[in-house]
């Protein structure tokens, strides 16, 4: 395989990847909509929580989730659902 094929085959690669990423994101914005029961651009969130959401909505482990979230926020997004007694921003 050539050179330039290879080049090209990442690109395909890379394209490839993009969309199913762009469609994850999708999915995520509609399954906040549905579960806010109004549209994104009308939710106030805090982007602690919709994070939090969006590593549940993606099935990460806690690990994984505090990795994503880093210490600080970690701790905020579990003391904010231990005080609100919520599951997280959406429900």
């Amino acid at each position: 395989m050539g050179m330039r094929t290879l080049t090209d085959l990442r690109r395909l690669e890379d394209a490839i990847e993009l969309q199913n990423m762009s469609d994850l994101l999708a999915d995520f914005r509609r399954h906040v909509e549905r579960k806010a029961g109004t549209p994104i651009e009308q939710l106030d969130a805090n982007a602690a929580l919709l994070l939090h959401d969006l590593c549940e909505f993606l099935k990460l482990g806690a690990p994984q989730r505090q990795k994503v979230l880093g210490h600080s926020a970690a701790v905020f997004v579990h003391a904010v659902l231990l005080s609100d007694d919520r599951l997280s921003i959406i429900h």
